[in-house]
């Protein structure tokens, strides 16, 4: 694989936007057509937030969840419309990036509702924001019992819009009994909030809850949802496999650089964790943890050549990571299939999750940026800054 430059990319991550179209139209299907506030946060969950914003646009979804305002701003600059979430509490230092970038900030607090009603009467621009109420998660949000009041104060501030209101799940992917009792009180204490705040004429247009786990698992709560991982073909948990048909949308390729036998007794990498039990042959391949490879799965994960699959042997590097080939038929050059699927063999983020003793979130948004992202359309791969030149973008 070559970027637009002619040079060789020994190290990169395809994602698959046909892939990742097929996926938000089965979501589609399974809420009924509810508004859909697709997560980009961390960069769409390492795939690369503005094509991912792009391609959803395309698809007519306006409304997208960050983590940050810096997110907000940096897809905002980069000509993202729509609606832009900032999903996790602001800084009261941020207030007046909010309202210039139009954002739409998560209230937790009077004091920062207060904040952003004077700055929005300041730029003399209303200023919208989802309030988050805490039904059980214990992070973040007006306690559920205080909500209806805290509420009512916030919507009576001059130059303030309520656009949304929202709560979380922290167990919506358990079997266990007492997390489905949980999940279920959720429901009941944020439909409680709901009622009393529409018997004071309180409506806002947007009510979600319902996160990937929640769609998957209960019944959906409001008129969006906010799915995340669901999107990029993955699924929370084995608990929540289900009718919801979705594919990976990211794989990610490297190729072998180094490839020797070594007589028994050779010790392999730092820390010389793994010593040769007999003549091997060890390859070496032009990714580490630098990259976004766990250094966890040194000596315990797989990487995957020409459909067969080889451990991980030694430490893996920053920048490399040697695997034990022998018996296979490897040649230098060869290319590696990190994540993803090839010659009938495959690697999941799953896969790597559970060598490395963690989730396939973390696996996903642990991808380094160095790695280039190229995306696939139908036969054709592309750079990040191509696909700004489709017509399918330029026409959403």
């Amino acid at each position: 694989m070559r970027d637009k430059s002619g040079i060789e990319l020994e190290t990169y991550c395809i994602v698959d936007l046909d892939a990742f179209r097929s996926n938000l139209l089965e979501i589609r299907r399974w809420v009924n057509n509810r508004c859909i506030i697709l997560a980009v946060k961390a960069n769409a969950y390492g795939h690369g937030v503005v094509p991912i914003c792009r391609e959803a646009g395309s698809m007519g979804i306006k409304h997208f969840g960050v983590a940050t305002v810096a997110e907000g701003v940096a897809i905002r600059r980069a000509g993202i419309e729509g609606e832009i979430i900032v999903l996790t509490p602001a800084t009261l230092g941020q207030v007046e990036a909010i309202v210039e970038y139009d954002l739409h900030p998560n209230i937790v607090s009077e004091t920062f509702a207060h904040a952003l009603s004077a700055e929005g009467q300041r730029q003399n621009k209303p200023a919208a924001c989802h309030i988050e109420i805490d039904t059980g998660m214990g992070r973040t949000g007006f306690w559920f019992s205080d909500a209806v009041g805290d509420i009512v104060q916030i919507a009576r501030l001059p130059g303030l819009d309520i656009a949304g209101i929202f709560s979380h799940f922290p167990v919506a992917d358990s079997r266990d009994r007492p997390d489905l009792e949980f999940t279920a009180v959720q429901m009941e204490r944020f439909s409680g909030v709901m009622k009393g705040l529409n018997e004071l004429g309180i409506t806002p247009p947007l009510i979600h809850f319902s996160n990937s786990a929640g769609i998957l698992s209960h019944p959906v709560f409001g008129n969006g949802v906010r799915p995340g991982l669901l999107a990029y073909g993955l699924y929370p948990s084995i608990n929540t496999k289900n009718s919801v048909d979705v594919t990976p949308v990211l794989s990610m390729h490297s190729r072998v650089i180094q490839l020797r036998e070594y007589p028994p007794g050779t010790s392999i990498s730092y820390g010389r964790t793994y010593t040769t039990r007999s003549r091997e042959k060890i390859v070496v391949i032009r990714a580490g943890y630098g990259d976004g490879i766990r250094r966890a799965l040194s000596n315990r994960g797989f990487i995957l050549i020409r459909g067969k699959r080889y451990p991980i042997v030694g430490r893996v590097c920053m920048d490399m990571t040697m695997a034990d080939v022998t018996g296979g038929p490897v040649e230098l050059d060869d290319s590696v299939i990190i994540l993803g699927s090839g010659d009938g063999g495959s690697i999941t983020a799953e896969d790597h999750a559970i060598w490395a003793g963690t989730l396939n979130y973390e696996i996903l948004t642990g991808l380094s940026e160095r790695v280039m992202r190229l995306y696939k359309k139908g036969d054709a791969i592309y750079e990040a800054s191509e696909l700004s030149q489709l017509a399918q973008y330029d026409e959403s």
